[in-house]
Protein backbone atom coordinates (compact mmCIF):
# COMPACT_ATOMS: atom_id res chain seq x y z
CA UNK A 1 0.00 0.00 0.00
CA UNK A 2 1.40 3.46 -0.89
CA UNK A 3 2.64 5.57 2.01
CA UNK A 4 0.90 8.75 0.86
CA UNK A 5 -2.71 9.20 -0.12
CA UNK A 6 -3.34 10.77 -3.51
CA UNK A 7 -4.80 13.85 -1.77
CA UNK A 8 -1.70 14.27 0.42
CA UNK A 9 0.62 13.96 -2.59
CA UNK A 10 -1.40 16.51 -4.56
CA UNK A 11 -1.28 18.95 -1.62
CA UNK A 12 2.50 18.56 -1.43
CA UNK A 13 2.86 19.28 -5.16
CA UNK A 14 0.40 22.20 -5.11
CA UNK A 15 2.38 23.90 -2.31
CA UNK A 16 5.51 23.90 -4.48
CA UNK A 17 9.04 23.41 -3.23
CA UNK A 18 9.58 23.86 0.51
CA UNK A 19 12.08 22.74 3.12
CA UNK A 20 10.54 19.28 2.93
CA UNK A 21 9.58 18.99 -0.75
CA UNK A 22 11.81 18.96 -3.85
CA UNK A 23 10.24 18.72 -7.31
CA UNK A 24 12.12 17.32 -10.31
CA UNK A 25 10.95 17.06 -13.91
CA UNK A 26 13.38 14.18 -14.46
CA UNK A 27 15.77 12.30 -12.23
CA UNK A 28 19.07 14.25 -11.83
CA UNK A 29 22.56 12.78 -11.77
CA UNK A 30 23.20 10.64 -8.65
CA UNK A 31 25.80 13.12 -7.33
CA UNK A 32 23.34 16.02 -7.41
CA UNK A 33 20.49 13.89 -6.06
CA UNK A 34 22.71 12.64 -3.21
CA UNK A 35 23.33 16.24 -2.12
CA UNK A 36 19.59 16.98 -2.07
CA UNK A 37 18.83 13.82 -0.12
CA UNK A 38 21.69 14.48 2.30
CA UNK A 39 20.43 18.03 2.94
CA UNK A 40 16.91 16.83 3.70
CA UNK A 41 18.12 14.05 5.98
CA UNK A 42 20.25 16.48 8.00
CA UNK A 43 17.24 18.81 8.32
CA UNK A 44 13.64 17.64 8.73
CA UNK A 45 13.49 14.92 6.11
CA UNK A 46 11.08 15.26 3.21
CA UNK A 47 9.96 14.13 -0.23
CA UNK A 48 11.74 14.17 -3.57
CA UNK A 49 9.03 13.99 -6.22
CA UNK A 50 10.18 13.12 -9.75
CA UNK A 51 7.89 13.79 -12.69
CA UNK A 52 6.71 17.29 -11.71
CA UNK A 53 7.97 20.52 -13.28
CA UNK A 54 9.17 22.86 -10.54
CA UNK A 55 8.35 26.20 -12.18
CA UNK A 56 4.78 25.41 -13.30
CA UNK A 57 3.92 22.54 -10.88
CA UNK A 58 2.77 20.65 -13.98
CA UNK A 59 2.68 16.87 -13.65
CA UNK A 60 4.73 15.60 -16.61
CA UNK A 61 5.26 12.08 -15.30
CA UNK A 62 8.04 9.55 -15.77
CA UNK A 63 7.86 7.45 -18.92
CA UNK A 64 7.70 3.68 -18.47
CA UNK A 65 10.91 3.35 -20.49
CA UNK A 66 12.76 5.47 -17.88
CA UNK A 67 11.12 4.03 -14.78
CA UNK A 68 13.82 1.44 -14.03
CA UNK A 69 16.60 4.00 -14.61
CA UNK A 70 14.88 6.50 -12.28
CA UNK A 71 14.47 3.86 -9.59
CA UNK A 72 18.14 2.81 -9.84
CA UNK A 73 19.43 6.41 -9.83
CA UNK A 74 17.57 7.16 -6.60
CA UNK A 75 18.99 4.11 -4.85
CA UNK A 76 22.49 4.81 -6.22
CA UNK A 77 22.30 8.37 -4.83
CA UNK A 78 21.30 7.04 -1.41
CA UNK A 79 24.35 4.73 -1.42
CA UNK A 80 26.68 7.63 -2.29
CA UNK A 81 25.79 9.32 1.00
CA UNK A 82 28.06 8.65 3.99
CA UNK A 83 26.81 6.81 5.97
CA UNK A 84 24.51 5.16 3.45
CA UNK A 85 21.01 6.62 3.69
CA UNK A 86 18.02 4.34 4.07
CA UNK A 87 14.81 5.59 2.53
CA UNK A 88 11.49 5.09 4.32
CA UNK A 89 9.99 3.09 2.66
CA UNK A 90 13.18 1.46 1.43
CA UNK A 91 12.28 1.73 -2.26
CA UNK A 92 11.03 4.73 -4.27
CA UNK A 93 7.24 4.61 -4.70
CA UNK A 94 5.30 5.09 -7.92
CA UNK A 95 2.02 7.02 -7.93
CA UNK A 96 -0.50 7.54 -10.74
CA UNK A 97 -1.69 11.16 -11.10
CA UNK A 98 -3.76 12.40 -14.05
CA UNK A 99 -2.83 9.29 -15.99
CA UNK A 100 0.90 9.88 -15.47
CA UNK A 101 3.38 8.19 -13.15
CA UNK A 102 5.45 10.11 -10.60
CA UNK A 103 8.23 8.64 -8.46
CA UNK A 104 8.49 9.63 -4.80
CA UNK A 105 11.53 9.08 -2.57
CA UNK A 106 10.78 9.65 1.14
CA UNK A 107 13.80 10.90 3.12
CA UNK A 108 13.57 10.33 6.89
CA UNK A 109 15.13 12.99 9.15
CA UNK A 110 18.36 11.93 10.81
CA UNK A 111 18.34 11.95 14.59
CA UNK A 112 21.63 10.10 14.72
CA UNK A 113 24.29 10.34 12.01
CA UNK A 114 25.44 13.57 10.39
CA UNK A 115 25.25 12.75 6.68
CA UNK A 116 27.76 13.77 4.01
CA UNK A 117 27.67 13.72 0.23
CA UNK A 118 30.75 14.37 -1.90
CA UNK A 119 32.66 14.97 1.36
CA UNK A 120 30.36 17.83 2.43
CA UNK A 121 27.68 17.98 5.13
CA UNK A 122 24.66 19.51 3.38
CA UNK A 123 21.47 20.87 4.89
CA UNK A 124 18.16 21.95 3.42
CA UNK A 125 17.30 25.60 4.13
CA UNK A 126 14.09 26.75 2.54
CA UNK A 127 14.25 25.58 -1.07
CA UNK A 128 18.05 25.54 -1.17
CA UNK A 129 20.59 22.88 -0.23
CA UNK A 130 23.72 24.46 1.26
CA UNK A 131 26.89 23.26 3.02
CA UNK A 132 26.92 23.37 6.81
CA UNK A 133 29.48 25.66 8.43
CA UNK A 134 31.81 24.19 11.05
CA UNK A 135 29.87 25.80 13.98
CA UNK A 136 26.62 24.44 12.53
CA UNK A 137 28.14 20.98 12.20
CA UNK A 138 29.27 21.07 15.83
CA UNK A 139 25.79 22.19 16.94
CA UNK A 140 24.13 19.35 15.04
CA UNK A 141 26.67 16.87 16.43
CA UNK A 142 25.82 17.99 19.96
CA UNK A 143 22.09 17.84 19.27
CA UNK A 144 22.54 14.20 18.29
CA UNK A 145 24.88 13.25 21.09
CA UNK A 146 27.81 12.66 18.72
CA UNK A 147 30.28 14.91 20.55
CA UNK A 148 31.53 14.79 24.15
CA UNK A 149 31.17 18.46 25.01
CA UNK A 150 31.50 17.65 28.71
CA UNK A 151 35.05 16.33 28.22
CA UNK A 152 36.34 19.40 26.40
CA UNK A 153 38.57 21.73 28.45
CA UNK A 154 36.60 24.69 29.81
CA UNK A 155 37.48 27.98 28.11
CA UNK A 156 40.28 29.92 29.85
CA UNK A 157 39.92 27.82 33.02
CA UNK A 158 42.64 26.54 35.36
CA UNK A 159 42.43 24.42 38.48
CA UNK A 160 42.30 27.66 40.49
CA UNK A 161 38.78 28.11 39.08
CA UNK A 162 37.68 24.90 40.81
CA UNK A 163 36.21 25.23 44.31
CA UNK A 164 38.35 22.59 46.03
CA UNK A 165 36.26 22.72 49.21
CA UNK A 166 33.18 21.79 47.18
CA UNK A 167 35.10 19.03 45.42
CA UNK A 168 36.38 17.61 48.72
CA UNK A 169 32.89 17.71 50.22
CA UNK A 170 31.60 15.77 47.24
CA UNK A 171 34.38 13.20 47.45
CA UNK A 172 33.86 12.73 51.18
CA UNK A 173 30.19 11.88 50.83
CA UNK A 174 30.73 9.33 48.06
CA UNK A 175 30.70 5.84 49.47
CA UNK A 176 32.62 4.43 46.51
CA UNK A 177 35.69 6.65 46.97
CA UNK A 178 38.24 6.71 49.80
CA UNK A 179 38.04 9.77 52.03
CA UNK A 180 41.03 11.73 50.99
CA UNK A 181 41.69 15.22 52.25
CA UNK A 182 44.11 18.05 52.06
CA UNK A 183 46.55 17.53 49.25
CA UNK A 184 45.78 19.28 45.95
CA UNK A 185 47.41 16.45 44.00
CA UNK A 186 44.96 13.93 45.49
CA UNK A 187 41.97 16.07 44.60
CA UNK A 188 43.32 16.65 41.09
CA UNK A 189 43.69 12.92 40.51
CA UNK A 190 40.20 12.34 41.84
CA UNK A 191 38.78 15.02 39.52
CA UNK A 192 40.60 13.44 36.58
CA UNK A 193 39.03 10.11 37.51
CA UNK A 194 35.62 11.77 37.61
CA UNK A 195 36.30 13.28 34.14
CA UNK A 196 36.05 16.74 35.67
CA UNK A 197 39.66 17.50 34.77
CA UNK A 198 42.21 16.27 32.23
CA UNK A 199 45.86 16.61 31.27
CA UNK A 200 46.51 19.05 28.40
CA UNK A 201 50.13 19.74 27.44
CA UNK A 202 51.44 18.53 30.82
CA UNK A 203 48.95 20.70 32.73
CA UNK A 204 45.80 19.69 34.54
CA UNK A 205 42.79 21.76 33.46
CA UNK A 206 39.07 21.52 34.29
CA UNK A 207 36.65 20.08 31.77
CA UNK A 208 33.33 21.71 31.00
CA UNK A 209 31.65 19.19 33.29
CA UNK A 210 34.10 19.98 36.08
CA UNK A 211 33.50 23.73 35.85
CA UNK A 212 29.72 23.31 35.79
CA UNK A 213 29.76 21.07 38.85
CA UNK A 214 32.64 22.40 40.96
CA UNK A 215 33.47 25.81 39.46
CA UNK A 216 33.71 28.98 41.53
CA UNK A 217 32.02 30.98 38.75
CA UNK A 218 30.93 28.60 35.96
CA UNK A 219 29.41 31.37 33.82
CA UNK A 220 32.80 33.08 33.52
CA UNK A 221 33.88 30.16 31.32
CA UNK A 222 30.51 28.87 29.99
CA UNK A 223 28.48 32.04 29.61
CA UNK A 224 25.35 30.27 28.37
CA UNK A 225 25.12 28.01 31.45
CA UNK A 226 22.44 29.99 33.26
CA UNK A 227 18.73 29.84 33.95
CA UNK A 228 16.55 32.88 33.24
CA UNK A 229 13.29 32.95 35.25
CA UNK A 230 10.53 35.40 34.31
CA UNK A 231 7.17 35.98 35.99
CA UNK A 232 4.49 37.53 33.77
CA UNK A 233 1.26 39.12 34.95
CA UNK A 234 -0.86 37.75 32.08
CA UNK A 235 -1.26 34.62 29.98
CA UNK A 236 0.59 35.96 26.91
CA UNK A 237 3.53 37.84 28.37
CA UNK A 238 2.68 41.03 26.49
CA UNK A 239 1.96 43.13 29.59
CA UNK A 240 5.54 43.13 30.81
CA UNK A 241 7.09 41.01 33.53
CA UNK A 242 6.58 41.31 37.27
CA UNK A 243 9.81 39.62 38.33
CA UNK A 244 12.91 38.43 36.51
CA UNK A 245 15.96 36.62 37.83
CA UNK A 246 19.08 35.33 36.11
CA UNK A 247 20.31 32.30 38.05
CA UNK A 248 23.98 31.40 37.87
CA UNK A 249 26.32 29.08 39.75
CA UNK A 250 26.84 25.32 39.61
CA UNK A 251 24.18 22.96 38.31
CA UNK A 252 23.02 22.21 41.87
CA UNK A 253 22.70 25.92 42.67
CA UNK A 254 20.76 26.57 39.47
CA UNK A 255 18.25 23.81 40.27
CA UNK A 256 17.79 24.97 43.87
CA UNK A 257 17.46 28.67 43.03
CA UNK A 258 14.98 27.98 40.23
CA UNK A 259 12.84 26.03 42.69
CA UNK A 260 13.04 28.96 45.12
CA UNK A 261 11.85 31.36 42.38
CA UNK A 262 8.86 29.16 41.51
CA UNK A 263 7.89 28.59 45.15
CA UNK A 264 8.16 32.30 45.88
CA UNK A 265 5.50 33.18 43.31
CA UNK A 266 3.24 30.13 43.49
CA UNK A 267 -0.09 30.68 45.29
CA UNK A 268 -0.83 27.89 47.76
CA UNK A 269 -4.40 27.12 48.78
CA UNK A 270 -5.36 24.63 51.48
CA UNK A 271 -8.00 22.26 52.69
CA UNK A 272 -8.55 20.85 56.17
CA UNK A 273 -8.60 17.10 56.75
CA UNK A 274 -9.39 16.37 60.35
CA UNK A 275 -6.93 18.43 62.36
CA UNK A 276 -4.46 18.78 59.49
CA UNK A 277 -4.03 21.53 56.92
CA UNK A 278 -3.24 20.12 53.45
CA UNK A 279 -1.45 22.61 51.18
CA UNK A 280 -2.76 22.83 47.60
CA UNK A 281 -0.28 24.63 45.30
CA UNK A 282 -1.34 25.63 41.79
CA UNK A 283 1.21 23.25 40.26
CA UNK A 284 2.89 19.98 41.35
CA UNK A 285 6.15 21.11 42.96
CA UNK A 286 7.87 17.73 42.54
CA UNK A 287 7.00 17.58 38.84
CA UNK A 288 8.31 21.12 38.27
CA UNK A 289 11.54 20.33 40.07
CA UNK A 290 11.95 17.17 37.98
CA UNK A 291 11.45 19.20 34.79
CA UNK A 292 14.08 21.73 35.92
CA UNK A 293 16.55 18.94 36.78
CA UNK A 294 15.97 17.43 33.32
CA UNK A 295 16.52 20.79 31.64
CA UNK A 296 19.80 21.45 33.47
CA UNK A 297 21.15 17.93 32.90
CA UNK A 298 19.90 17.23 29.37
CA UNK A 299 20.27 20.64 27.69
CA UNK A 300 22.77 21.24 24.89
CA UNK A 301 25.44 23.40 26.52
CA UNK A 302 27.32 23.84 23.24
CA UNK A 303 24.72 26.33 21.98
CA UNK A 304 26.32 29.67 22.67
CA UNK A 305 23.96 32.47 23.64
CA UNK A 306 21.11 30.09 24.56
CA UNK A 307 20.04 29.72 28.18
CA UNK A 308 17.38 27.70 29.95
CA UNK A 309 14.31 29.92 30.32
CA UNK A 310 11.50 29.43 32.80
CA UNK A 311 8.38 31.47 31.99
CA UNK A 312 5.70 31.72 34.67
CA UNK A 313 2.46 32.96 33.05
CA UNK A 314 -0.93 33.53 34.61
CA UNK A 315 -2.20 30.15 33.37
CA UNK A 316 0.90 28.00 32.85
CA UNK A 317 4.61 27.47 33.46
CA UNK A 318 6.95 26.81 30.52
CA UNK A 319 10.49 25.43 30.79
CA UNK A 320 12.56 25.98 27.63
CA UNK A 321 15.73 23.93 27.24
CA UNK A 322 18.28 24.48 24.42
CA UNK A 323 18.77 21.48 22.17
CA UNK A 324 16.63 18.77 20.63
CA UNK A 325 15.70 15.31 21.87
CA UNK A 326 18.37 12.66 21.44
CA UNK A 327 17.93 10.01 18.72
CA UNK A 328 15.45 7.33 19.70
CA UNK A 329 13.31 9.62 21.88
CA UNK A 330 10.12 11.20 20.55
CA UNK A 331 7.59 13.67 21.95
CA UNK A 332 4.88 11.04 21.50
CA UNK A 333 6.79 8.57 23.70
CA UNK A 334 7.19 11.23 26.37
CA UNK A 335 3.49 12.09 26.30
CA UNK A 336 2.75 8.40 26.94
CA UNK A 337 5.42 8.12 29.65
CA UNK A 338 7.31 5.47 27.68
CA UNK A 339 10.77 7.05 27.60
CA UNK A 340 13.98 5.12 28.07
CA UNK A 341 16.65 7.10 29.92
CA UNK A 342 19.25 8.55 27.50
CA UNK A 343 21.71 11.15 28.73
CA UNK A 344 23.19 13.95 26.64
CA UNK A 345 25.49 14.88 29.55
CA UNK A 346 26.22 11.57 31.34
CA UNK A 347 29.09 12.98 33.43
CA UNK A 348 26.93 15.70 34.96
CA UNK A 349 24.12 13.20 35.49
CA UNK A 350 26.41 10.73 37.27
CA UNK A 351 27.83 13.47 39.50
CA UNK A 352 24.39 14.78 40.43
CA UNK A 353 23.10 11.27 41.05
CA UNK A 354 25.51 10.95 44.00
CA UNK A 355 23.93 13.94 45.76
CA UNK A 356 20.65 13.00 47.50
CA UNK A 357 17.52 14.80 46.36
CA UNK A 358 18.31 15.39 42.69
CA UNK A 359 18.26 12.31 40.47
CA UNK A 360 16.69 9.45 42.40
CA UNK A 361 14.23 8.87 39.57
CA UNK A 362 16.64 8.24 36.71
CA UNK A 363 14.60 7.01 33.75
CA UNK A 364 11.20 7.66 35.38
CA UNK A 365 11.09 11.46 35.66
CA UNK A 366 8.58 11.85 32.80
CA UNK A 367 6.30 9.28 34.40
CA UNK A 368 6.50 11.24 37.67
CA UNK A 369 5.41 14.44 35.89
CA UNK A 370 2.44 12.64 34.35
CA UNK A 371 1.47 10.99 37.64
CA UNK A 372 1.77 14.19 39.67
CA UNK A 373 -0.36 16.27 37.30
CA UNK A 374 -2.97 13.51 37.19
CA UNK A 375 -2.98 13.25 41.00
CA UNK A 376 -3.74 16.99 41.23
CA UNK A 377 -6.46 16.81 38.56
CA UNK A 378 -4.43 18.92 36.14
CA UNK A 379 -3.95 18.49 32.38
CA UNK A 380 -0.84 16.44 31.63
CA UNK A 381 2.33 18.39 30.83
CA UNK A 382 2.74 19.29 27.17
CA UNK A 383 6.05 18.32 25.51
CA UNK A 384 7.09 20.20 22.36
CA UNK A 385 10.18 20.16 20.18
CA UNK A 386 10.90 23.15 17.95
CA UNK A 387 14.41 24.59 17.74
CA UNK A 388 14.52 23.71 21.45
CA UNK A 389 12.64 21.45 23.87
CA UNK A 390 9.73 22.88 25.86
CA UNK A 391 7.73 21.44 28.76
CA UNK A 392 4.49 23.24 29.65
CA UNK A 393 2.52 22.76 32.87
CA UNK A 394 -1.06 24.03 32.67
CA UNK A 395 -2.87 25.54 35.61
CA UNK A 396 -6.13 23.99 36.78
CA UNK A 397 -9.15 25.70 35.18
CA UNK A 398 -11.65 27.47 37.41
CA UNK A 399 -14.56 25.09 37.96
CA UNK A 400 -18.02 26.27 39.01
CA UNK A 401 -19.84 24.31 41.75
CA UNK A 402 -22.26 22.81 39.21
CA UNK A 403 -19.49 21.68 36.89
CA UNK A 404 -17.84 18.27 37.20
CA UNK A 405 -14.57 18.16 39.11
CA UNK A 406 -11.32 18.54 37.16
CA UNK A 407 -10.55 14.85 37.74
CA UNK A 408 -13.93 13.78 36.33
CA UNK A 409 -13.67 16.20 33.41
CA UNK A 410 -10.11 15.36 32.43
CA UNK A 411 -9.65 11.72 33.36
CA UNK A 412 -12.78 9.83 34.38
CA UNK A 413 -10.69 6.73 35.17
CA UNK A 414 -7.38 5.59 36.63
CA UNK A 415 -5.72 5.39 33.23
CA UNK A 416 -4.08 8.18 31.27
CA UNK A 417 -6.59 9.88 28.94
CA UNK A 418 -6.72 9.02 25.30
CA UNK A 419 -7.25 11.73 22.72
CA UNK A 420 -11.00 11.12 22.58
CA UNK A 421 -11.31 10.96 26.39
CA UNK A 422 -9.91 14.39 27.04
CA UNK A 423 -12.31 17.30 27.48
CA UNK A 424 -9.84 20.14 27.41
CA UNK A 425 -11.07 23.33 29.13
CA UNK A 426 -11.68 26.33 26.86
CA UNK A 427 -8.75 28.31 28.29
CA UNK A 428 -6.39 25.39 27.74
CA UNK A 429 -7.79 24.84 24.26
CA UNK A 430 -7.09 28.48 23.35
CA UNK A 431 -3.54 28.13 24.60
CA UNK A 432 -2.94 24.97 22.55
CA UNK A 433 -4.39 26.65 19.44
CA UNK A 434 -2.05 29.59 19.96
CA UNK A 435 0.93 27.23 20.33
CA UNK A 436 0.03 25.48 17.07
CA UNK A 437 -0.22 28.84 15.28
CA UNK A 438 3.14 29.97 16.64
CA UNK A 439 4.76 26.74 15.45
CA UNK A 440 3.53 27.67 11.95
CA UNK A 441 5.22 31.05 12.39
CA UNK A 442 8.49 29.41 13.46
CA UNK A 443 8.36 27.00 10.51
CA UNK A 444 7.87 29.96 8.13
CA UNK A 445 10.82 31.83 9.66
CA UNK A 446 13.08 28.78 9.39
CA UNK A 447 12.13 28.37 5.72
CA UNK A 448 12.08 32.04 4.63
CA UNK A 449 14.24 33.85 7.20
CA UNK A 450 11.53 36.17 8.52
CA UNK A 451 7.82 36.75 9.02
CA UNK A 452 5.60 39.82 9.35
CA UNK A 453 2.19 40.40 10.89
CA UNK A 454 0.64 40.37 7.41
CA UNK A 455 2.28 37.08 6.40
CA UNK A 456 1.32 35.49 9.71
CA UNK A 457 -2.34 36.50 9.24
CA UNK A 458 -2.34 34.95 5.76
CA UNK A 459 -0.97 31.71 7.20
CA UNK A 460 -3.44 31.47 10.07
CA UNK A 461 -6.47 33.62 9.24
CA UNK A 462 -6.36 35.44 12.59
CA UNK A 463 -6.87 39.13 13.33
CA UNK A 464 -4.11 41.73 13.28
CA UNK A 465 -4.22 42.16 17.07
CA UNK A 466 -4.04 38.41 17.71
CA UNK A 467 -1.16 38.06 15.25
CA UNK A 468 0.71 40.86 17.02
CA UNK A 469 0.18 39.21 20.42
CA UNK A 470 1.41 35.84 19.12
CA UNK A 471 4.53 37.27 17.49
CA UNK A 472 5.40 39.48 20.45
CA UNK A 473 4.96 36.44 22.71
CA UNK A 474 7.66 34.68 20.68
CA UNK A 475 9.85 37.76 21.06
CA UNK A 476 9.27 37.77 24.81
CA UNK A 477 10.33 34.13 25.00
CA UNK A 478 13.54 34.90 23.13
CA UNK A 479 12.50 32.57 20.28
CA UNK A 480 12.26 35.43 17.76
CA UNK A 481 13.55 38.98 17.64
CA UNK A 482 11.57 41.89 16.27
CA UNK A 483 13.05 44.63 14.09
CA UNK A 484 11.39 47.84 12.94
CA UNK A 485 8.29 49.74 13.98
CA UNK A 486 4.74 48.42 14.28
CA UNK A 487 4.04 48.76 10.57
CA UNK A 488 6.36 46.56 8.56
CA UNK A 489 7.89 45.06 11.73
CA UNK A 490 9.81 41.89 10.87
CA UNK A 491 10.42 38.89 13.09
CA UNK A 492 13.56 36.79 12.67
CA UNK A 493 15.54 34.18 14.53
CA UNK A 494 17.74 35.65 17.32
Amino acid sequence: MPTLTEAALRRAIAAGETTMVELKKAVPRPVELAERMCGMANAQGGLIIIGVEDSSLKIVGVADARMTLTHDMVLRAARQIDPALSLDPAEPEVYQLDGKKVVVATIPPSRGPLYQASGVCWIRRGTHTIPLSVPEMLELANDRGLQDWELQPASDATMENIDLARAEAYVNQRSTLSRQRGRLDDIEQTLIGLKCARHIQKKTVPTNAGILFFGRDPQQHIIQSEVVCVLYRDALGVGGYVDRKIITGTVQEQIDETEVFLNKHMPVGARIEGWKRIDLPDYPIEALREAVVNAVIHRDYSRRGESIRVFYYANRIEIHSPGLLLPGITVEQMQRGEVTSKLRNPILANLLRDIPGYMERVGSGIRLMLNETRRMGLPPPQFREMSEFVVTFLKAPVVTPEAPSPEETLWGSDTFPTEDQQDIPTETSRFLEQEQRMQQAMQHVREHGMITNTLYRKLTGISEATARRDLETLVGRGTLRGTGKTRGRQYKLP
